[in-house]
């Protein structure tokens, strides 16, 4: 039976096409992720980009109820950028409302990466997403607001949702070559549209420094609420 150790929830932007495959193919036998997806619009600004981000919450609690029908053992809004883009509080208030409303514990992927930095004892990062420079500034903020340094940053400038699913496996640990990280503690990956998984063990032995991605921390934060034996929150 698929899911018969665990069954994990995903509340997905309806143009991301990475995160559900890749957490699929690296889950622990036993174990299966469920999406719901909400909408979010192919735009032409970066102001319209970071509306059409944020304008996703709204859509979150009926997909949390619409997943909360499954029986999952947990779920989670699996958006970067959608859950740090309003800040730590905002982002500690969509958990509460997708608990509320899904009835099974639940997070988003933003809290699933602080909880994995924490847990890897980490405090200066280097952060590297494909995103606009509006929504990467977010992201520097939201981990600044949880007592990181980030200590420097690499961006795509990526608009579309759907280019960014198109990037080869290979797109993140290139960006990541092209920053100082003699500073750093651990390398943040930031976006779940972005293949990051198949080569997280290399890239770490490359550079000696543990790298969480969004999707490596989505995978992690939901195998251990689920109450899934793992060994940590990186592959290294």
């Amino acid at each position: 039976m698929y899911g018969s150790t665990a069954r994990i929830g995903l509340i997905v932007p309806s143009t991301n096409s990475v995160v559900e495959p890749e957490l699929n193919r690296h889950a622990p036998e036993g174990v299966a992720f469920y999406a719901t997806r909400v909408p979010v619009a192919e735009v032409a600004t970066e102001a319209e980009k970071v509306a059409s981000i944020v304008a996703m919450r709204d859509r979150l609690p009926a997909a949390a109820a619409e997943l909360g029908s499954l029986g999952p053992a947990a779920l989670a809004y699996a958006c970067t950028s959608g859950s740090f883009l309003n800040g730590r509080d905002v982002d500690a208030q969509t958990c509460a409302d997708l608990r509320a409303s899904s009835g099974v514990p639940a997070y988003t992927t933003s809290t699933a990466v602080v909880t994995a930095l924490i847990s890897l004892g980490v405090r200066r990062l280097v952060v590297v997403t494909p995103y606009i420079e509006p929504v990467a500034l977010g992201a520097v903020d939201y981990l600044q607001q949880g007592g990181f340094e980030v200590v420097g940053r690499a961006d795509l400038g990526l608009l579309s949702n759907l280019e960014k699913g198109r990037l080869p496996a290979e797109a993140s640990s290139e960006l990541v070559r092209t920053v100082d990280l003699s500073a750093a503690d651990a390398v943040m990956i930031s976006c779940t549209n972005w293949r990051t998984l198949d080569r997280l063990p290399a890239l770490e032995a490359e550079i000696g420094l543990p790298v969480v991605s969004s999707n490596l921390a989505t995978l992690w934060a939901g195998l251990r609420l689920a109450g899934v034996e793992t060994g940590g929150p990186t592959y290294g």
